[in-house]
């Protein structure tokens, strides 16, 4: 009688044994897999997020640019906080009082890109040379290229750059706006590459005289959300182009 308990005591030890075996062995798959499924459910969560502050931004800059008398100066911390807060849980706030974080996890950055033409020169070099108009790359040295007319970042000012460049530091730049004389004729102002950088699907993206785009671009780090290094790169981009 004891000698059958005593072997069955041990046949249900080994039995724990090797349940907790099996276990561990299973876990070792499940663990990654869950950790898998939190990171990529995590990072089209932010990535949404991302998105829809990028659009945001590009709304209100449309505001600020479109209609001067709104009083909306994107330059200004105050106005600077209606994009951090739709930002909220990215890193992008320095405080409780959503001002943006010069050191934080996101930013973004909001250009003009406008193609130079009889307009921007005629503003920009004054008086006009003796023959113009008409304008043209020799009296007018940006004519017919795209240059940066409006450039703000919000957030992170030294970890991210804009993918189409950045306006020159001998540029002249009040609250944004670039000075008519750096559009006209400063060519360090000039945005490389434009017509494909901003292209989709290879079509070039292309505008006529005078014409401008507003991009707004956002850089977010989720780093906090990649277990086990799932993500190569654990940083997501958002643009968005009006």
């Amino acid at each position: 009688m004891q000698s059958r308990r005593e072997h069955s005591y041990r046949r249900d030890r080994k039995e724990r044994g090797n349940t907790l075996l099996e276990f561990g062995l299973v876990m070792i798959v499940l663990v990654p897999m869950f950790a898998g499924m939190f990171t990529v459910g995590m990072a089209v969560n932010k990535g949404i997020q991302v998105s829809n502050v990028a659009r945001d931004a590009v709304v209100l800059m449309v505001t600020a640019i479109e209609n001067p008398n709104s009083g909306l100066d994107l330059s200004q911390t105050q106005n600077q906080r209606i994009v951090v807060r739709a930002a909220n849980g990215l890193g992008m706030a320095s405080d409780t009082s959503y001002d943006p974080s010069t050191t934080g996890l996101s930013v973004v950055i909001l250009s003009k890109v406008v193609m130079v033409g009889n307009t921007e020169c005629s503003l920009g070099i004054t008086p006009a040379p003796t023959g113009a108009p008409p304008w043209n790359a020799s009296n007018c040295p940006n004519y017919g290229s795209y240059v940066f007319a409006y450039r703000v970042v919000i957030g992170n000012t030294t970890r991210w750059t804009s993918v189409l460049g950045n306006p020159p530091n001998s540029a002249t730049i009040t609250n944004g706006v670039v000075s008519a004389d750096d559009i006209a004729s400063n060519t360090g102002d000039r945005v490389a590459s434009f017509t494909t950088t901003i292209g989709t699907g290879g079509s070039p993206f292309t505008m006529t005289s005078s014409q401008y785009a507003l991009i707004s671009e956002m850089y977010a780090d989720v780093s906090a959300f990649n277990f086990f290094r799932i993500m190569s790169n654990p940083v997501i981009y958002a643009r968005q182009v009006s």
